[in-house]
């Protein structure tokens, strides 16, 4: 999900758009909006977990991380909504979908924690904390003092692209030793954490893609178009004229046929994995 999404999403924008999807697309959206969610809540008790080790500056992370949940989990009840609204059941969450968004939070959280370590090498953040006064935290000062902190987050950033651009990183970092190292030190690590949080969602998003990739388009139906007498393929009765029936195309050479009476038991085509299409017979 884009990251403005996580603040202004519109639930009914989402619902128009989510009608036009096919039964194969929301069945895979379906699926990979219960895994972002699973791995956001996982990434937003990290968040509130570490929280104590940076001076509460995870916190930010763990309510955006919140938004996410939210947001992840009123598109799952949307598509699921729209799946009834289809007469097609919808899926609950499994083991496998708790298993693959376990893996993609802890893999998310170990390249963030990469990142960090990379800016924290290069940059002087971890030198300027071991000279902060008694009782003082990651945090402290940015509250305190903004200005400073917002002049520390753009000190380590312009550190860090010196040394990206092949230059010497120490001759920035030695350029603002005499600057209020308590709140220039908590901008430096915030703009880490911030660093981190770029790196933690870049992989997610690329593991979610990877765990549920994009339905692949499939050839039309070239009989389900076709006003020819139809016969339910289970019970055998016949399809009146304007009835309500589902088409599967790849089952019986594009002839699988299902009347209403049998679809409100529940009943599919031979393979569930099978996206059924609902249509109206024109006989």
């Amino acid at each position: 999900m884009p990251i403005k999404e996580n603040f202004t999403f519109e639930a009914d924008e989402y619902r128009a758009e989510v009608r036009t999807y096919s039964i194969a697309t929301l069945r895979q959206q379906e699926t990979a909006m219960a895994r972002k969610c699973l791995t956001s809540s996982f990434s937003m008790g990290a968040g509130i977990g570490t929280a104590p080790f940076t001076g509460g500056l995870t916190l930010g992370i763990a309510y955006y991380k919140g938004r996410s949940t939210w947001v992840a989990n009123k598109k799952h009840e949307i598509l699921q909504a729209e799946l009834s609204r289809r007469d097609a059941v919808p899926r609950d969450v499994d083991f496998k979908d708790a298993a693959v968004a376990l893996t993609v939070g802890a893999a998310g959280l170990v390249v963030g924690a990469e990142v960090g370590n990379f800016a924290e090498g290069v940059t002087n953040t971890e030198a300027m904390g071991s000279h902060l006064p008694d009782g003082a935290n990651k945090s402290t000062g940015l509250t305190a003092d903004p200005a400073t902190a917002a002049q520390g987050a753009g000190g380590q950033l312009e550190q860090l692209a010196q040394h990206l651009s092949g230059g010497d990183a120490r001759d920035v970092a030695a350029a603002v030793a005499v600057a209020d190292k308590t709140a220039y030190h908590a901008g430096m690590v915030q703009a880490q954490i911030i660093e981190e949080q770029f790196g933690s969602e870049g992989a997610e998003a690329l593991l979610v893609a990877l765990t549920s990739p994009p339905v692949k388009p499939t050839p039309g139906c070239a009989r389900a178009s076709q006003t020819t007498q139809l016969i339910c393929t289970l019970c055998r009765e016949l399809i009146k004229k304007d009835s309500v029936y589902w088409h599967c195309c790849p089952c019986k050479n594009d002839d699988f046929d299902l009347c209403l009476a049998c679809r409100k038991m529940n009943k599919t085509c031979w393979n569930n994995h099978h996206a059924m299409t609902k249509l109206v017979c024109r006989k």
